[in-house]
């Protein structure tokens, strides 16, 4: 376990290093949970569709599985945060951890479209859970370093994206040769299973009191405490306009790349791990820019100087060069996320956190579905025409984060200071 958060740590520049030191126990141990589990996303984001594809189903069918992913994701969010306080944080990520892992190790060999799509209602299961989970529980075990954890858990996870992302990309190309290309993308998918079920050891390890109160009477009568209605509406509306411009065109990238600019697997691997790369550079800034531009500021400016990238993707049929303009926009739209994090967190009461966190991933997923199971018919069509449209849905979701968000006090400025 000590070993396991040195290699985090490493992971993380100087002064976060030093702040891991100082996070408590619970907080280490949460971001070696992600970081296990962000490795297997790298590794399923580079190899997964394309697995599908070369197996002879359509885009429509990985737009499909993101939908059914969503949709189990959007009932967990739903329906979960009331309970948070219940069944505790630990017996929730251990059962997340499972359910990842069990989930892609399945679909690996599922035969059929309905079997690969109802296995991804497992996943969201899983996906829904951590959504609900993570950014309330960084808020209450992260104490005055807050900032210092978000931006910590951001890089740890692009870095561990990094790190599955050139396993996706080699270990197919690596195995092919021995066992064929279909067994080889299998393997794969089961390496990504394997690690994100591992990552319920760490989990197993997190303490939290036990709660005092059981069942349905204490999801009532946390829902009649709720009092954050007015936040949870302004963070919904930007939620919303961004996952569904997303879900457009993120699950079908290493499709894009492969289908429409003849990349290799490996290449489509090192293009995705230097997008990480560049997204944990970027987040460094976050700080420094939330000092003076403010946090809601950070991520407007961040999110909108990301658009003439996005907007050029579609423009050009030389891979170097969408892969270049690919890892500009990704560093920027994504650089203020624990700033972002911490804006819908800043302020709540404790017992609000997990449902207006479960609430604004539900919006999330809600739209995320939409936009997947669009996006997957739109490919089919065009692989063009989507990225002008996220681009339009980024604007406004930009904008909306700007007129419903710049008002947000923050409570701990020093907290911006620690992580400098």
């Amino acid at each position: 376990m000590r070993t396991a958060l040195r290699f985090v740590g490493r992971l993380l520049p100087g002064s976060y290093r030093s702040a891991l030191r100082s996070f408590p126990g619970n907080a280490r141990r949460y971001l070696l949970t992600a970081a296990l589990q962000n490795v297997g996303y790298g590794v399923i984001g580079t190899v997964f569709a394309i697995h599908l594809k070369d197996r002879g189903f359509s885009e429509a069918v990985v737009g499909d599985v993101e939908g059914a992913l969503a949709f189990a994701a959007a009932a967990i969010c739903l329906l979960l945060p009331p309970l948070v306080g219940t069944l505790g944080y630990r017996r929730l990520m251990m059962v997340a951890a499972i359910s990842l892992g069990a989930a892609r190790a399945a679909q690996a060999f599922a035969p059929s479209a309905l079997g690969i799509v109802g296995l991804g209602l497992l996943f969201g299961v899983g996906d829904g859970i951590m959504q609900t989970l993570s950014t309330a529980f960084m808020s209450e075990n992260g104490g005055r370093r807050r900032t210092a954890l978000f931006t910590a858990d951001f890089i740890a996870r692009v870095s561990a994206m990094f790190a599955g992302s050139l396993i996706g990309g080699g270990l197919p190309m690596w195995l092919r040769p021995m066992i064929g290309s279909a067994e080889a993308f299998r393997v794969t998918i089961v390496v990504a299973a394997a690690l994100m079920a591992l990552s319920a050891i760490p989990a197993a390890g997190i303490r939290e009191p036990e709660a005092a109160t059981r069942g349905l009477r204490a999801w009532f009568t946390t829902l009649k405490g709720f009092r954050s209605w007015d936040r949870l509406r302004r963070l919904l509306v930007p939620e919303m306009l961004i996952s569904f411009g997303a879900g457009l065109v993120m699950p079908f990238v290493a499709i894009y790349l492969k289908h429409q600019l003849g990349a290799t697997v490996g290449q489509v691997g090192i293009i995705q791990a230097a997008s990480s790369v560049t997204m944990a550079v970027g987040a460094l800034a976050t700080p420094y820019l939330a000092r003076r531009l403010g946090l809601a500021g950070t991520v407007v400016l961040t999110e909108l100087a990301s658009l003439p990238f996005l907007v050029a993707i579609p423009l050009s049929s030389s891979l170097p060069v969408v892969a270049g303009l690919f890892l500009v926009r990704g560093a920027l739209m994504n650089m203020s996320w624990p700033v972002y994090n911490q804006l819908s967190m800043e302020g709540l009461p404790a017992a609000d956190k997990p449902l207006v966190a479960g609430w604004v991933r539900f919006g999330w997923s809600i739209a995320w579905l939409g936009g997947s199971a669009l996006g997957g018919r739109l490919m089919q069509h065009s692989y063009t025409i989507p990225w002008f449209v996220t681009a339009v849905l980024y604007a406004m979701g930009a904008l909306a984060t700007y007129l419903l968000l710049r008002r947000v006090v923050v409570a701990h400025e020093a907290d911006a200071r620690d992580a400098a």
